[in-house]
């Protein structure tokens, strides 16, 4: 006789078949990341005073023209877009390993296990390289809500909500307060990218250590962007986008156009074309960062439908979306190295070459490095080999090389705290 149940394995499975790879997540990573370099850059600039958002004031008509376009298109919607990629993975953990019939306990002490070394991860990174860092964010919101990913719909859907209502009015008076701060010290708050000497500001950047992830999942709307991927994770909106076209259509139409227009006012503002005073510049920052998670979401939504039209034509990916899924599955070696890139190129305590250049300049070595970066993506593609973090990342997680139905090499799960995209099994099985 047979009874059916759900075996409680402490990890059902550790790997990733080709089968299991939804190609919208890891393109959209890709492109992703070229954002955060746009993104990052300008933060390096030191040739003009610093103005909102770390962008320089000042310059030529065309870097006044980048200034606005990065500030409408870029800035504040690059992470939101990361943060929803990051929870569609790690909503797709949750699945893939109840469905192999790991408990609900087991598979978030695994999400938990992925955000303590996301945490090791991004401290190095913030301390030596970047002050920046957005994987200890993202690091800690797995610990706050992987317990949530594994509750039912309804309470993920209330995690929505209160996440959205408390991010809403955090993201406006932080916004307000960072602005009124600046204007009283006279000079941007840019952590310690301007710094002379490294060793200080290695001492510095480990006192702004406590701070800096709360800062940014206080500032940003990180944690609700997180949980609607994990929505859209457990209705595969980017795992079957073709069958999702419609609702798909709409987050970009509707999204990008919040986004678009909620940019504007802090564009003309970085630009120079708006001179407004500390309460209105912290209004508009705030309307920026609150529209900016709509951005992110009609980015993200936007490369599922590039995916759904080739699925309609019978054809694969072409050879540029190739290229960017090869970035976005090694995102987090990806994404270190351009980071290290940029700092040693820009930085004073490096080559210093943003002293010596403007927007226009930071945009350019924005693009050329995460060209590079994609070449040598590529590179490990073809060899068939994974990015070595994202490699090592997976090692800590799982407590060793990758198990039975995993995929070898390139083909091996390789993001920051993401899992790639499977078809739904049930999470219990019959045994006699």
């Amino acid at each position: 006789m047979s009874t059916r149940r759900t075996v409680n394995s402490p990890v059902g499975r550790r790997g990733v078949t080709p089968a299991e790879r939804s190609p919208a997540p890891d393109i959209a990573r890709g492109f992703m990341l070229l954002l955060i370099a746009l993104a990052h850059a300008p933060m390096y600039v030191t040739t003009s005073d610093p103005g909102v958002v770390t962008h320089p004031k000042g310059g030529d008509t065309l870097d006044r023209a980048i200034t606005f376009l990065s500030l409408d298109l870029v800035d504040n919607r690059a992470y939101p877009m990361f943060a929803a990629l990051f929870g569609y993975g790690m909503a797709m953990l949750v699945i893939r390993q109840r469905a192999a019939g790991t408990s609900a306990p087991a598979a978030a002490r695994l999400l938990r296990r992925r955000g303590v070394f996301l945490i090791l991860f991004g401290f190095v990174h913030f301390v030596l390289i970047f002050p920046a860092d957005i994987l200890a964010p993202y690091g800690v919101a797995a610990l706050a809500l992987g317990w949530l990913l594994t509750r039912s719909d309804r309470a993920l859907g209330r995690g929505v909500v209160i996440s959205a209502a408390a991010a809403t009015v955090l993201a406006t008076l932080l916004s307000i307060a960072v602005a009124m701060e600046e204007s009283g010290s006279g000079e941007e708050i840019r952590g310690t990218v301007w710094a002379h000497h490294y060793g200080e500001a290695v001492v510095e950047r480990l006192s702004q250590v406590p701070f800096a992830s709360v800062h940014i999942l206080l500032g940003w709307p990180i944690p609700t962007a997180i949980l609607i991927g994990a929505v859209a994770a457990r209705r595969r909106y980017l795992d079957d986008p073709a069958r999702h076209r419609a609702l798909l259509r709409r987050v970009v139409l509707i999204g990008g156009l919040v986004s678009v227009l909620g940019g504007v006012p802090l564009a003309l503002v970085g630009a120079g074309s708006w001179g407004a005073g500390d309460l209105a510049t912290g209004s508009v920052t705030a309307l920026h960062v609150i529209t900016g998670f709509a951005g992110g979401l009609a980015y993200a939504a936007a490369f599922g439908l590039l995916v759904a039209r080739r699925q309609d034509r019978g054809r694969a990916p072409g050879p540029v979306a190739g290229a960017l899924a090869a970035v976005g599955r090694r995102s987090l070696t990806c994404y270190l190295l351009q980071s290290a890139l940029l700092a040693l190129i820009l930085a004073r305590v490096a080559f210093g070459v943003g002293d010596r250049i403007h927007a226009t300049g930071a945009a350019v070595i924005a693009v050329c490095v995460w060209l590079t970066v994609l070449v040598v993506a590529v590179a490990l593609e073809r060899a068939g080999r994974a990015g070595p973090l994202d490699a090592l990342l997976r090692r800590l997680v799982y407590g060793g090389p990758a198990g039975r139905g995993a995929e070898p090499a390139a083909r091996d799960e390789a993001r920051p705290g993401t899992e790639p995209v499977a078809k739904q099994e049930p999470a219990t099985r019959t045994e006699s």
